[in-house]
């Protein structure tokens, strides 16, 4: 049960994130527009991110 256990918490994490920030998006303005972009822009920041290392490393 080892690879479960490393495979899923952050793809749950990114999923939340993603639900929350466009929960938050529907709710208000103001500081809910704020989180909605925290929500939004963090999955996509760790993907970019995680893409980049993965391409930078078969550069090497």
């Amino acid at each position: 049960m080892r690879l479960i256990d490393d495979t899923w918490p952050m793809p749950v994490l990114l999923g939340v994130l993603s639900l929350g920030g466009l929960a938050a998006g529907i709710f208000g303005d103001g500081a809910w527009d704020a989180l909605c972009w925290v929500g939004l822009g963090v999955p996509v920041a760790v993907t970019t991110w995680w893409l980049w290392r993965q391409w930078r490393g078969r550069q090497d």
